[in-house]
C-alpha cells in the first residue's frame, strides 16, 4: 500500500511514516497542500491521510481540490471531535476520519478498509429501488431525475439498505460490512454518514424521510 500523509507537523509525520514503513506501507510525507497536490497528480496513491489543520488553510478546503482530479480514499486526521466538523469533512468527500491521538492499529484498519472499498466498487452492479438508482462504480446515485455524488461509504450503506428491500439493516451489520469495524457508543460516524445520505437524497415522494431509524436496531430505506 502506498500512502500520502499531508500534515505540517514534521516530527509527527516522520514518526508515523517510520511506523508504517515497518509494516511495509510506503509513506510519502507532504507538509503543504501545494506540494501534496503535485504529489497526487504525479503518482498513484492507495490512501491519503489528510490533517485538518494546515498552514495553507485547512484540510477541509483542500478536499474539493483533490476531488476535482482524483477519487483516492481520503482519511481525515483531526484533533477535533465536534460532529459539525466531522459532517463537513465527510460531506466534502472524505471517506473516514481518525481523531488524534489514535493507535496505529486503528489507523491501519481504517486505511485498509477504505482501500478495499475503493478497490472492489468497479465490479459492483447498478441497484434500483423505486425512484432511486444506485451506481456504485461511479460513486453516484440518480434520484427523481437528479444526479447525486456519493462517497464510497455512502455507496456501501445504500447497497445494504437497497438490498434489504424495506427491511431494516442492523447497526452492527452496517458497521462491520461498510465501516469494517465494531461500533461503540462513542462512535457517531455511522449516524453522520446516514445524516449526509438523507440530505443528499432528499425525502421520499410519499413517505417522508427516505432513510428511517428503527430505534435501538438500525435503519431502513423507504421503497
Amino acid at each position: 500500500m502506498k500512502v500520502l500523509l499531508v500534515d505540517d507537523d514534521e516530527e509527527f509525520s516522520l514518526g508515523l511514516s517510520r511506523l508504517l514503513k515497518k509494516l511495509d506501507i510506503d509513506t510519502v510525507c507532504s507538509h503543504r497542500t501545494s506540494n501534496a497536490e503535485e504529489q497526487l497528480k504525479q503518482s498513484d496513491f492507495d490512501v491519503v491521510l489528510l490533517d485538518v489543520m494546515l498552514p495553507e488553510g485547512n484540510g477541509f478546503a483542500f478536499l474539493p481540490t483533490i476531488r476535482r482530479f482524483s477519487d483516492v480514499p481520503v482519511i481525515m486526521l483531526t484533533a477535533l471531535d465536534e460532529e459539525e466538523e466531522l459532517v463537513l469533512g465527510l460531506d466534502l468527500g472524505a471517506d473516514d476520519y481518525v481523531t488524534k491521538p489514535f493507535s496505529v492499529k486503528e489507523l491501519i484498519a481504517r486505511m485498509r478498509a477504505a482501500h478495499r472499498r475503493h478497490s472492489v466498487r468497479g465490479n459492483q452492479v447498478e441497484l434500483i429501488i423505486g425512484d432511486l438508482e444506485l451506481l456504485p462504480s461511479s460513486l453516484s446515485a440518480r434520484v427523481q431525475n437528479r444526479d447525486v455524488e456519493l462517497t464510497s461509504i455512502e455507496v456501501g450503506l445504500l447497497q445494504l439498505l437497497v438490498k434489504a428491500r424495506g427491511r431494516y439493516v442492523h447497526r452492527d451489520v452496517l458497521y462491520k460490512r461498510v465501516l469494517q469495524r465494531e461500533g461503540t457508543p462513542e462512535d457517531r460516524s455511522l449516524d453522520v454518514h446516514i445524516s449526509n445520505l438523507r440530505r443528499k437524497l432528499g425525502p421520499h415522494p410519499s413517505k417522508g424521510n427516505r432513510i428511517k431509524a428503527v430505534r435501538g436496531l438500525g435503519y431502513t430505506l423507504a421503497r
